[in-house]
């Protein structure tokens, strides 16, 4: 049975290795939502033979991409592929200009959003990160760096979501069924 709730919009955010990716996949299906990944489709265009993907395996070894290039496929998934559906967003919005064109872009479409903030400690992080060794990009370095950008940047997203009264935090230490629980309670509240 498909969960209905009163937003087009569920955008999971927080640090790295905090469970984004497996609570998207779940709340797609839940509420059979398209799910939207900037890493996945940053992977995907990089994995593409042209001159922009070739760049984009270059800096996926650091594990960044530009703001622009985030920020496009953010704009690109609202205004062009996803523009009736219900949409869970993963991975998106970390910088502050991304939350703010996020913003803009919903009030624009008349699109209700909840933005809910996985909450986890550094040191589950590092453990769980360590752990699944994805690719290149999770090593104790790049973790560090990733953990840095969260409170350099991704933070400052969470404060203007708050700032707009569309964020609600979730224990993400939790296993991950407790957590999916949890984002449904707030989702649907």
């Amino acid at each position: 049975m498909t969960i209905k709730i009163p937003y087009q919009t569920v955008v999971l955010i927080g640090k790295t290795g905090c469970g984004k990716g497996t609570q998207s996949e779940l709340l797609g299906s839940a509420l059979a939502y398209s799910v939207f990944s900037t890493g996945d489709k940053v992977r995907k265009t990089g994995a593409m033979p042209t001159p922009l993907g070739r760049k984009i395996q270059e800096i996926q070894v650091k594990g960044w991409v530009p703001e622009w290039l985030a920020s496009y496929f953010l704009v690109k998934a609202l205004l062009e592929e996803y523009v009736e559906d219900g949409l869970v967003f993963e991975s998106v919005a970390r910088k502050p200009e991304e939350a703010v064109k996020l913003h803009e872009i919903h009030e624009m479409l008349g699109r209700e959003y909840i933005v809910v903030h996985l909450e986890i400690a550094d040191d589950l992080v590092v453990e769980r990160m360590l752990a699944r060794s994805r690719d290149e990009a999770d090593t104790a370095d790049n973790i560090a760096k990733r953990l840095k950008a969260f409170y350099d940047e991704t933070q400052e997203s969470i404060n203007i979501f708050a700032s707009y009264d569309k964020v609600r935090t979730v224990d993400a230490n939790q296993e991950p069924d407790k957590v999916f629980e949890d984002i449904i309670k707030v989702i649907k509240s």
